[in-house]
């Protein structure tokens, strides 16, 4: 784990829980809280742990990714999701091999709802707020968003949200199929824990299997596409409207774009 301990890993009987807690900054992703949680996914999947929940401390899951400490490994081309050790939280790449149940609260953002669309099973609380607005950045879902939002919700309903970058609450994430339950604040994580239990009181060979044949069915065609996800971030980052978002945050004004 990293120094900071932003990412806590917990055994219970038959499950692995995983908590995001970078208390001061609604659980901003910066790098070394992606490395570490890269380094509980690889732990999870290689103890024997049947299932996975992941939560985040306090009132929000996560903002996001942390835009001042992620700027300069983006900007480097230094990024990346996984390593030796690891496995991508997004699974683009590597990926968790056993059920992963989600539990979140508060602002889910960008980043965060990657995290959250690559887990198998997800409960929101009530009034929890949903965005996946990097393209109002500049930017474009580097971890999968877009394809995986796009394979649960259907085309219309992804690019209503993805092309708006607009934010959208919990009963429209229900309406949508991008979380299974909307529970009562406070009941998230009992109830993803609930769930994580009743799978993994199942026999693990017949879990992973029947994980694994419905992942490749519905993710198999997204491959050549999550290849391309990154190489497509630099690009725009190299671009002049990304370059005027910066100025203009800087300047205080609205940013005017150009298309170049």
């Amino acid at each position: 784990m990293n120094a900071n301990k932003t990412v806590h890993y917990e055994r219970r009987d038959r499950l692995a829980l995983i908590r995001l807690d970078r208390p001061g900054t609604s659980n901003a992703i910066d790098p070394p809280t992606l490395q570490a949680l890269g380094a509980a996914y690889h732990r999870a999947d290689n103890d024997d742990a049947v299932a996975v929940v992941l939560y985040g401390e306090g009132p929000d899951f996560s903002v996001g990714l942390d835009p001042k400490s992620f700027l300069p490994t983006l900007q480097a081309r230094t990024y990346s999701a996984d390593g030796p050790g690891q496995i991508n939280p997004f699974g683009t790449t590597t990926r968790l091999s056993k059920p992963l149940v989600v539990a979140v609260q508060g602002t889910v953002g960008a980043m965060a709802h990657e995290l959250m669309l690559a887990a198998d099973v997800r409960i929101a609380a009530d009034g929890t707020r949903f965005s996946q607005g990097e393209v109002s950045r500049g930017t474009t879902p580097a971890g999968g968003g877009a394809v995986r939002m796009a394979a649960e919700a259907g085309w219309g309903n992804a690019m209503r949200w993805l092309l708006t970058g607009e934010s959208w609450g919990a009963d429209e994430a229900v309406r949508l199929g991008l979380v299974q339950e909307v529970v009562p604040p406070g009941e998230q994580l009992p109830r993803a824990i609930e769930i994580a239990e009743r799978i993994a009181a199942n026999p693990p060979l017949a879990v992973r299997a029947t994980l694994e044949l419905g992942r490749r069915a519905r993710e198999a065609h997204a491959h050549q596409v999550f290849a391309d996800l990154i190489p497509t971030l630099y690009r725009l980052l190299d671009t002049a409207d990304f370059a005027e978002r910066l100025t203009a945050l800087k300047e205080g004004r609205d940013p005017v774009y150009t298309g170049r």
